[in-house]
């Protein structure tokens, strides 16, 4: 097994002490920071996201292993003494006007982070205007996560959507949706250009849709 198969198999554990330990020692042996995330952080919280869908994994499960990645970019920014430099564009995430539930955007915002993602998080109740304003705030935002997981909300996402696709910065951006009550046809109907089910199908997606906006240009 090689030692970042098994830095993955750490970090799939949650075993966030070893994790730490074994970073270090990647680090002094002059492997670089870029393989440890591409090569062991990434490929062990992809195998958590596997497992989360197929329910064999569960949220206390997700939470230790995201918690281990963590420590593990802790230990390379100190051996940096900086942060990791992370991809041109950002993602804005959060839960629409009238709903106050957080936790499945909170797994999507660390499913995103988990596969290298920077994300702007504006927490719950979010008025269709501030993911608008956030948008138009930063020229780097390429992707508007909306969650919600009221039905009564719905109302509320479509305006978010139709605000957005009217906005200034509608061309630059893709708008995923997602949360108990949307559908793949209600996604469709209301405008939003991508539509998951689960946080790391949201995750892969994001990364995807941004991979192809830094590749266009190149």
């Amino acid at each position: 097994m090689s030692d970042l198969k098994q830095l993955a198999e750490l970090v799939e554990s949650g075993r966030s002490h070893e994790v730490e330990a074994y970073t270090r020692g990647l680090l002094s042996e002059g492997v670089s920071p870029e393989t440890i995330v591409a090569e062991g952080f990434m490929p062990g919280m992809y195998e958590v996201g596997m497992k989360f869908d197929r329910q064999q994994y569960f949220i206390t499960d997700m939470l230790m292993a995201a918690r281990a990645m963590k420590l593990g970019y802790a230990v390379i920014q100190d051996w940096l003494g900086t942060a990791l430099p992370v991809c041109k564009y950002k993602v804005v995430i959060g839960t629409v006007q009238g709903d106050l539930h957080d936790i499945g955007k909170n797994l999507v915002a660390m499913a995103m982070r988990s596969v290298g993602l920077e994300v702007v998080d504006l927490g719950v109740d979010v008025p269709p205007q501030q993911f608008v304003g956030a948008v138009a705030a930063d020229p780097d935002v390429a992707l508007v996560a909306v969650s919600a997981l009221l039905t009564t909300t719905l109302p509320a996402m479509r305006k978010t959507v139709s605000l957005l696709k009217r906005s200034s910065a509608s061309k630059r951006i893709r708008i995923l949706v997602g949360g108990a009550p949307v559908t793949q046809e209600k996604a469709t109907a209301m405008g939003a250009d991508v539509y998951t089910e689960t946080a790391f199908q949201a995750a892969n997606a994001a990364r995807d849709i941004i991979r192809e906006m830094e590749e266009a240009k190149q």
